[in-house]
């Protein structure tokens, strides 16, 4: 966990300085051990403002604290702060959530929390850092969900994803063009790899730029490096090389 929280800490810390983002944070777990050890991954302690192991206590700290990060540890069969987070989309506009899965099979219960990050414990050691990008996207105002996740929603029958309204959501179609967007393929290109008709990668990239903002490839890749998505070859790896 600790190289999880200090990868990218500059950048982060730089990235809430030029957008004005609250880097405070409150840590809510079942697991004191859990807790501690994010408590002690903190760089900068004066930015904890606190820890709570049930739901009241967390919606109490939250109230008296107004974080701009709630940290939130599930590491039992089932989700247990579910009223935590509607606390938080309900009575905490400015404070954003990441939720860390010790069981990705805990998401079979129904629909996923409103968290803006999603991240599998089984993840944190990827290569790309998925807790550092889910730090980003809480700064930029989207939804992340690590690979884990993405994999566990897609085929699962039963997990919904209820992300807040408000927030950018990059599918795992969205990073595939981004991907090709980065390499410089063509639509048809892209269409030839996915098994998709060109008319459906038009689509697609037309959807992704209009939930950017922008409105060509270019402003994508910036928007997306914005966010905090670093592009590491994994969908068109043969493209790549």
């Amino acid at each position: 966990m600790q190289r999880a929280f200090v990868t990218g800490e500059s950048r982060f810390l730089y990235a809430c300085l030029s957008r004005g983002f609250d880097p405070s944070i409150v840590i809510i777990s079942a697991s004191r051990l859990l807790a501690v050890a994010a408590y002690k991954a903190l760089k900068r302690k004066s930015d904890f403002r606190g820890y709570a192991s049930t739901s009241s206590d967390a919606i109490d700290l939250l109230s008296r604290s107004r974080p701009g990060i709630a940290c939130i540890v599930e590491s039992e069969a089932e989700l247990t702060y579910g009223d935590v987070f509607e606390f938080i989309a309900r009575s905490c506009p400015a404070t954003r959530s990441i939720l860390i899965l010790g069981n990705v099979n805990s998401l079979n219960h129904g629909s996923l929390p409103q968290a803006d990050a999603i991240v599998a414990d089984e993840d944190i050691f990827l290569p790309v850092n998925p807790l550092y990008q889910g730090l980003m996207a809480l700064i930029a105002g989207t939804v992340y969900r690590s690979p884990s996740i993405v994999r566990h929603l897609a085929d699962s029958p039963v997990a919904i994803d209820s992300p807040p309204p408000d927030r950018i959501i990059l599918s795992l179609r969205d990073q595939q063009l981004l991907e090709a967007y980065v390499l410089g393929l063509s639509n048809r290109e892209v269409a030839q790899h996915l098994n998709l008709s060109v008319r459906t990668v038009q689509t697609y990239s037309g959807q992704l730029l209009q939930r950017l903002g922008v409105n060509n490839r270019q402003k994508a890749i910036l928007r997306a490096i914005e966010i905090g998505i670093s592009f590491v070859p994994k969908y068109f790896t043969n493209r790549a090389s």
